[in-house]
């Protein structure tokens, strides 16, 4: 089976605060290690489970999404990373062939308290998302594309929020819970030493449901969608000029925008398209 792993940042262990998450932090390259090890200990997980091919997927957007250790990366894996990536933004790697998605160190959606380094896609430029009218996170977007090609959500690492928030919408999943957030940049956390066997263990059992067919698809899924994102700062004259050349952008009021699509491939890459949709001339998504 093959099995597709997408890492972040926010939601891996010890991590609590944006400092943490920043190629500018005190302690980055030493973050950068934490969070390749969270992955690997998610790789090992899935080939102790019987997998045959994991391909791991950065998702955490600084430094042109290449922030995990590749002199530390499980070698039997992998790794996507890199800008300007084929399909949804940090979905190049999911396709059909995929058995089952881990989501290692994810985080839970913009509004959320307490939960840690909630946001979803642009902490700096977007205050919430929502899809049909209901706010919706990083991982709500993986679940969809993932049911879009019949795949299943098996594991969620992170903190108690993301858990919750991924369990209430796919309820077989595996969640994994290295710290308990008590503010968007506080929480008790669980010592990575001890939280990656957690890690392991969740995504060996993720992928042996997954190869036993004990695993759902999320059910009534399907495009065309509509998005509505709250932006922290009203559209200026860069992002109107660029929105009124492309489809499926609707500007609404001062600070919303409306995002249509035909499937969760191009909806995610709109959505995230607003995240830098402010630059002048800039169209490409």
């Amino acid at each position: 089976m093959k099995v597709f792993i997408s890492v972040d940042m926010e939601g891996i262990s010890g991590l609590v605060r944006w400092a943490d998450v920043s190629s500018s932090g005190i302690d980055f390259d030493r973050n950068r290690n934490l969070m390749t090890l969270d992955t690997n200990a998610a790789v090992d997980g899935a080939f102790a489970a019987g997998a045959s091919e994991v391909v791991v997927e950065e998702n955490h957007g600084v430094e042109d999404l290449c922030v995990l250790n590749m002199e530390l990366i499980d070698p039997r894996c992998t790794v996507i990373r890199g800008a300007g990536r084929p399909g949804a933004t940090t979905m190049a790697g999911l396709d059909g062939d995929v058995g089952v998605v881990l989501l290692v160190g994810h985080h839970g959606r913009a509004g959320s308290f307490p939960g840690v380094m909630a946001h979803t896609i642009s902490y700096g430029g977007f205050k919430l998302v929502r899809l049909a009218g209901e706010p919706i996170g990083e991982p709500d977007f993986f679940a969809r594309r993932a049911a879009e090609l019949g795949i299943a959500i098996g594991m969620v690492s992170g903190d108690q929020v993301v858990a919750e928030q991924v369990s209430a919408l796919c309820p077989w999943v595996e969640t994994v819970i290295v710290k308990q957030a008590f503010a968007n940049q506080s929480a008790q956390c669980i010592p990575p030493e001890r939280a990656r066997p957690m890690i392991s263990a969740g995504a060996r059992t993720a992928v042996l449901r997954a190869i036993n067919g004990e695993l759902s698809v999320l059910a009534d899924v399907g495009g065309p969608y509509e998005f509505e994102v709250e932006l922290r700062a009203p559209v200026g004259e860069a992002m109107r000029e660029n929105l009124s050349s492309l489809e499926g952008f609707e500007i609404i009021d001062a600070a919303v925008v409306r995002v249509a699509a035909p499937d969760m491939d191009i909806g995610f890459r709109r959505v995230a398209y607003l995240g830098y949709a402010d630059r002048p001339g800039v169209t490409r998504h």
